[in-house]
């Protein structure tokens, strides 16, 4: 555990160039935080409803949610959505009671869980579990599982279960009531399909 946080910490420090940064930020909604939005965090954010910071990297805490307007690295809880417009990397736990978003280039090691949606715009990877109604990661490769009622990734190494599943490529195993892998042998396949 302490190699994850002090990854953590190398990760956000080795990012700030000359930012300005703190170890801690604590806000009601933007612009009533300190510090202000302009700093990067090293540490913990903890927003009581709503927090906006350039770059965070360690724990993000929002009750009702936070935007990351450049790197996210750490892990982040919030009740309504997690927002990350630049890199992001989540250890362990991405959760939120509505989506997770990540516009940008986005690794997951963990569990990345909604109550609605994971959507991951662009290239990126999920070594693990992604659960929620909809993941909708059209440009990510999943090492693991893919767990909702519509799931959709480039490549699946392992198991999307929902359904409607849809893959680009398939190495494993789709069960779901509809399933598409777009090079198999069967694009689409009631029940189950399986791909190597």
């Amino acid at each position: 555990m302490k190699i994850i946080f002090l990854f953590i910490a190398l990760l956000g420090l080795s990012s700030l160039g000359s930012a300005s940064f703190s170890p801690l930020s604590v806000g009601l909604v933007p612009p009533l935080e300190f510090p202000p939005n302009d700093f990067n965090i090293v540490g913990a954010r903890i927003s009581l409803i709503y927090g906006k910071q350039r770059d965070v990297f360690g724990l993000d805490l929002g009750l009702v949610g936070n935007t990351t307007d450049g790197s996210f690295g750490g892990t982040a809880f919030s009740g309504v959505f997690n927002y990350n417009k630049g890199d992001v990397t989540v250890l362990g736990l991405q959760a939120a009671g509505g989506v997770n978003i990540n516009a940008n280039k986005t690794h997951v090691y963990g569990l990345q869980l909604a109550g609605l949606a994971n959507i991951n715009n662009a290239e990126s990877s999920v070594t693990g579990l992604q659960l929620a109604l909809a993941n909708v990661s059209e440009h990510t490769q999943v090492y693991g599982f893919q767990v909702g009622v519509y799931n959709r990734a480039q490549d699946v190494y392992g198991f999307q279960i929902g359904l409607v599943n849809v893959a680009t490529n398939l190495h494993g195993v789709q069960i779901g009531l509809l399933n598409f892998n777009r090079t198999g042998l069967l694009a689409v396949s009631p029940i189950l399909n399986v791909g190597f």
